[in-house]
């Protein structure tokens, strides 16, 4: 299987961007990093399915909503992947919202579409700490700090991961795509008519100014 395309758009606008029909796209970032906001600006499209496990929340939730969220969250997990497998089974093309942090989770979606005959294609939103921090307080739905502090850990991880050409991710995906905050908010739309479109540029990434920015949030 051919390696991933990686484009680095951070610091960069493009008015689109365009993926082969019937693809799978991972939209990934931080808790807080703008992946709603960006995913509901876009969204819904005639022949894209979007799916996100809240809405697996929102519908579980009249009947387990009495108990602590900790206890049937396990339960959402499953609903949404079987959301998911069962899109890959359709025709639609599919967007998932992810934190790309969990690798168990990429490896899951990844092969269930490798099985379906599909390539994911990643979409990294990649923001600040602290960007993500007023992100949460925005929405009122904050993430425990030292949750969120493994969160930008993992994320800086998967980040080294795309910088690395030998990385098994690059057979896993067909392309990977980084862009930042002001990037999101200058794309107008996400096609599936098309190929994807990337500008190649060099990845780097500010890993031990991150961590520390991670440990200060713990």
């Amino acid at each position: 299987m051919a390696a991933s395309t990686v484009g680095d758009l951070r610091g960069h606008r493009v008015p689109e961007l365009n993926y082969p029909a019937g693809a799978l796209l991972v939209v990934a970032g931080v808790p807080g990093a703008g992946k709603t906001t960006l995913l509901k600006r876009l969204f819904p499209r005639p022949g894209v399915r979007l799916l996100d496990s809240e809405q697996a929340r929102l519908e579980l939730s009249p009947y387990l909503g009495a108990l602590p969220y900790k206890y049937w969250r396990p339960v959402v997990h499953v609903a949404h992947y079987v959301r998911l497998f069962r899109a890959l089974r359709g025709s639609e093309s599919v967007v998932v919202h992810e934190s790309g942090t969990r690798g168990w989770a990429l490896k899951l979606i990844t092969e269930a579409a490798r099985r379906a005959e599909r390539r994911t294609h990643l979409l990294l939103l990649d923001v600040d700490p602290r960007e993500a921090l007023a992100g949460q307080e925005a929405r009122k739905r904050k993430v425990r700090r030292a949750c969120f502090a493994t969160h930008v850990r993992k994320w800086e991880r998967l980040l080294g991961r795309v910088a690395d050409p030998g990385h098994a991710l690059h057979r896993d995906v067909a392309t990977v795509t980084i862009i930042d905050r002001p990037g999101a908010a200058a794309l107008s739309a996400i096609r599936f008519d098309g190929l994807h479109v990337v500008h190649p540029a060099p990845v780097a990434v500010a890993v031990a100014a991150r961590s520390v920015l991670a440990e200060q949030a713990a």
